[in-house]
């Protein structure tokens, strides 16, 4: 039989998920290498510092395709999924995509789906910092009647959100509800906190009939964020509540979003699925 050859991966942005992905090769060492790192402008220098000679460090998409990467991994934002996600696939290239809020638009979603089906690529979206999607996605199969996402984060995590402005988030004493909409809504609103609630819709019952809330928490222990999955189905229910670890320099961001993507990286290269 023949050896598989290594997976060839390249990034989208150098920011924390990017970093620990980094990190979690260096230990585990699976037969992956990361080609090269796509960066804003005038970043280049320092992140090439910071991963060392062996990767490129590019600031344009088409000096990032040369490298010829197996697959991209978007690890920046929504924006860069809009820009760079149907020309990556278009190449017959793998797309992982963790800013699943850009798919809140569901003409980006079939447009990215369709490049994908073209060219033979694969559109990868990994869980995020979530569990329970395999559960989702089986029971999508039968009849959903209802399925619900709560994410819950420290009043801190979501400054910078139109929650700011209509909430005085360092008052909060208790637990707050601070949206309460559509995975869309939710995704627009808040990018950098509620991607996971697109990836939910995605995998279940569509961005129509999936429900939404966020949260604002201060009795969370410190450095962690929450999150529940409610779903009621004709094949039974499925109720998951989940304490995670916020990323040390990022507390929007879930530790479990860059392991969920490393495991779904390695998965391609292991001998079995576990």
């Amino acid at each position: 039989m023949a050896k598989k050859k290594r997976l060839k991966i390249a990034l989208i942005g150098y920011g924390a998920i990017s970093q620990m992905l980094f990190d979690v090769f260096k230990e585990k060492k699976p037969a992956i290498d990361i080609v090269g790192v796509l960066v804003r402008p005038g970043r280049a220098k320092a992140t090439q510092k910071a991963v060392g000679r062996k990767v490129a460090v590019v600031e344009d998409l088409k000096a990032l395709l040369k490298l010829k990467p197996d697959v991209v991994v978007e690890a920046a934002s929504q924006q860069a999924v809009k820009d760079w996600g149907e020309t990556i696939l278009d190449k017959g290239i793998d797309l992982m995509v963790i800013a699943t809020g850009a798919y809140g638009d569901p003409k980006l979603w079939k447009k990215h789906v369709a490049a994908a089906a073209r060219s033979g690529a694969r559109l990868r979206l990994p869980a995020g910092a979530i569990a329970g999607l395999d559960g989702l996605l089986a029971m999508r199969l039968g009849k959903l009647e209802r399925v619900k996402y709560t994410s819950i984060k420290p009043p801190h995590a979501w400054s910078g959100t139109p929650a700011e402005t209509e909430f005085d988030l360092p008052s909060i004493k208790e637990p707050t509800v601070i949206f309460r909409g559509t995975p869309a809504d939710a995704g627009r609103l808040y990018p950098k906190n509620a991607n996971l609630a697109v990836t939910v819709a995605l995998c279940g019952a569509g961005l129509d009939h999936t429900d939404i809330e966020l949260v604002a928490d201060p009795t969370l222990p410190p450095g962690t964020n929450a999150s529940r999955l409610e779903v009621i189905s004709d094949s039974g229910e499925l109720k998951l509540e989940r304490l995670g670890r916020s990323m040390p320099d990022n507390p929007k961001t879930g530790v479990l979003t860059a392991l969920t993507m490393a495991d779904d990286l390695m998965k391609i290269v292991r001998a079995s699925d576990w």
